[in-house]
């Protein structure tokens, strides 16, 4: 219970920090359209909820009963691979089930009724019956393997299942644009000529001979525009959404370019992936202590007195979703410094400071996006720098020598 009254209370800080936020702004940038400071309070009632959500639908699950009942129909005894597979479809089908009406409230309705997407319901439907497929079943598939581990090894489980998630986490990095990503959306060449030659300028100038540029149909799904870096090896692409190359002026889309290509020489993928892996250390072993010492206090108050059922799943996902919530400053913090280099590239491989400002000011607007979070907000979850933050770093940044 103490949990959730700091939690309701964390969640009231930020909630009032944002509004107190959105006054000063509203004195400060008299010009911004109403409907960004309705669609940011709609989402701040969305994070609050799916914040709240994420803790009390597994914790419901665990002292319920309900968790041990699923495990039990999956039958335990069975074999952990079958009996795994079972539990997995059926607990990871139910949270997709009590998750919906939220997703199709905060990925569909509001997007709709602020006019930022198109898209049809059967669309909508499709692509979160995808992610469900993707995502869930697959996990199902394989979750008799950590199950297994956590049986063989139950001090030492958290280290080895680290070792395995890390060459996932590397495997998905590379698959992902090549197998994963065209599943749901088109990805092809840049159509315009001109366009592509000028990018091809850049990538020449950067010193870049193997990174493809792709651009990929998110028209169907959105009107906002946006462009990002992904893959490794022989997977590395730059991908530029349809709605960004369609709304944006020439130079506006290069300077954009050129802050991916940016993420792509300052390496920032492989230094995620360095960053992944020290954090699922961290946060496996905290999972690992953290839980051991919850189910010695609970005595089998939940029907388990150890990990290696599959009926820990919900307990498990608690702790994970713990971790992870109370490293988000530490996260957000690095993701930040690494697009505060990739803007610092951009502008010296451009030398177009103008035209960075305009993409970032058009990109703002057509999200119904503020020019800054509280500051609070800002620590937890922004992961790029504010927008008085670039515009700012735009026009005093010195270029720097670009080495190719």
């Amino acid at each position: 219970m103490l949990f959730f009254a700091l939690l309701i209370l964390f969640i009231m800080v930020v909630y009032f920090a944002e509004i107190n936020n959105m006054n000063d702004l509203r004195v400060e940038y008299p010009q911004l359209q109403e409907e960004a400071y309705s669609f940011r309070k709609d989402n701040l009632k969305v994070w609050g909820v799916r914040l709240l959500l994420t803790f009390i639908i597994p914790l419901l699950f665990l002292t319920s009963g309900f968790s041990q009942r699923i495990s039990t129909l999956a039958g335990n005894r069975k074999g952990v691979f079958q009996s795994g597979i079972l539990y997995g479809m059926i607990f990871f089908s139910l949270i997709f089930l009590i998750s919906l009406p939220l997703d199709f409230y905060s990925s569909y309705i509001l997007p709709h009724k602020y006019g930022l997407s198109d898209q049809s319901f059967f669309r909508w439907l499709e692509i979160n019956i995808k992610e469900f497929l993707i995502n869930d079943l697959i996990i199902s598939l394989f979750l008799w393997i950590p199950y297994l581990i956590i049986y063989k090894h139950p001090k030492t489980w958290w280290f080895k299942i680290a070792l395995i998630i890390i060459p996932i986490i590397i495997f998905i990095t590379f698959i992902s644009p090549l197998v994963i990503d065209p599943i749901f959306n088109e990805y092809t060449s840049i159509e315009d000529e001109k366009l592509g030659q000028e990018i091809e300028g850049l990538l020449s100038k950067a010193g870049i001979e193997d990174a493809g540029i792709y651009k990929v149909d998110k028209s169907k799904d959105t009107k906002t525009m946006n462009a990002y870096m992904t893959g490794i090896f022989d997977s590395k692409r730059i991908v530029l959404w349809d709605t960004t190359i369609n709304n944006l002026e020439e130079d506006e889309v290069l300077s954009i370019t050129a802050h991916e290509i940016g993420h792509y020489e300052k390496g920032h993928i492989g230094k995620s992936i360095i960053i992944s892996s020290i954090s699922i250390f961290l946060i496996i072993y905290l999972v690992y202590r953290l839980s051991t010492c919850i189910l010695k206090l609970s005595n089998g108050a939940f029907g388990f007195k150890d990990l290696c059922t599959y009926a820990s799943i919900p307990l498990l996902i608690i702790m994970l979703n713990l971790f992870s919530f109370l490293s988000n400053p530490i996260s957000s913090y690095l993701s930040r410094s690494m697009e505060i280099e990739a803007d610092r590239y951009e502008i010296s491989l451009t030398e177009d400071r103008e035209s960075a400002v305009s993409a970032m000011e058009k990109l703002t607007k057509t999200s119904l996006g503020l020019p800054r979070p509280s500051n609070i907000y800002k620590i937890w979850y922004h992961t790029h720098p504010t927008l008085e933050d670039r515009i700012e770093l735009y026009r005093s940044v010195e270029y720097e020598k670009i080495e190719n």
